[in-house]
């Protein structure tokens, strides 16, 4: 296995880009793959499928050269249906020291006000059965705040870019709309039953990746956003049997826009930590630790 190279931010690559290699299909100046098909071992097995892209100093916030750890698929094997991805993946990004990340994905809108081709950034998330895969190492290592589960400095950084790139067809939502970001483990898309439920709870879309990713985030004390776009409106939760849900449509239009706004995004955002997502990860204290 590879060591683990050191880094401050992380791209996870999902279905968003799916259907391209990302980046290299790209072809963006200024970003080079300098490493691609690196596995990693983690304390939960292996972690396949990275890949180091370095930036020009050019185009990032602070002028300089930067590396950035990229995993396709957030990690997911291939061959298997694997929830546990998400902890071995959190566990290399905390293991290179990485505090900023953007996260990829497509979701189902469960709110009949954002259509299929929207870009949605989450305000929060509602995951009512938190992973049993976490990354803390015991129940009594560190106390995790649910406050700001997504950082909105990363969030204001993401919403410009895909404001100058997103298609003026379609609209562009960012924190200040306060969209919730529902959970269901997948691969199975949501029942009609399960769209209304989750509707009702106060979700406006609904993914497989978004909360676990986001709470692993928070669990290695980094700052975390989501980058989405809908490819299934409300209503086809409610189509016929025949009638598939329209992903092709919809994404094969926007997966190179998609990529060059996660891309340029990652490239523009700060490694100060004005947000404070950090402090919201802390240490219990030593007597509760001990405490029997």
């Amino acid at each position: 296995m590879e060591k683990i190279p050191a880094a401050s931010f992380a791209l996870i690559s999902g279905s968003a880009s799916w259907g391209i290699r990302f980046p290299e299909d790209l072809e963006e100046p200024g970003f080079r793959v300098s490493r691609r098909d690196v596995v990693f071992d983690t304390p939960w097995g292996p972690s396949q499928g990275w890949k180091l892209i370095d930036v020009d100093a050019a185009l990032t916030a602070d002028g300089r050269p930067r590396q950035i750890l990229n995993v396709f698929a957030h990690g997911w094997p291939p061959e298997r249906i694997d929830h546990e991805a998400h902890r071995r993946v959190a566990w290399v990004l905390q293991e290179a020291g990485v505090g900023k990340i953007i996260a990829s994905s497509t979701a189902g809108s469960l709110n009949r006000a954002i259509l299929a081709g929207d870009f949605v950034i989450a305000s929060d998330i509602l995951e009512l059965h938190q992973t049993q895969h976490s990354v803390l190492p015991g129940r009594l290592s560190f106390e995790c705040g649910a406050r700001q589960m997504l950082c909105p400095q990363l969030a204001a950084v993401l919403q410009r870019t895909a404001g100058e790139l997103w298609p003026p067809s379609a609209r562009v939502y960012g924190q200040s709309s306060g969209l919730v970001a529902g959970h269901s483990w997948g691969p199975r898309y949501q029942t009609a039953a399960e769209a209304r439920a989750y509707q009702l709870l106060g979700a406006d879309f609904i993914n497989h990746s978004i909360a676990p990713e986001a709470t692993a985030a928070r669990e290695v004390g980094a700052c975390f956003v989501n980058s989405t776009h809908i490819v299934a409106a409300f209503s086809d939760y409610f189509a016929p049997p025949g009638e598939s849900f329209r992903l092709e449509a919809v994404h094969g239009d926007l997966v190179r826009i998609a990529s060059r706004i996660n891309l340029l995004a990652i490239a523009r955002a700060s490694a100060a930590d004005e947000c404070g997502c950090r402090r919201l990860r802390n240490a219990w204290p030593a007597p509760i630790r001990t405490s029997t």
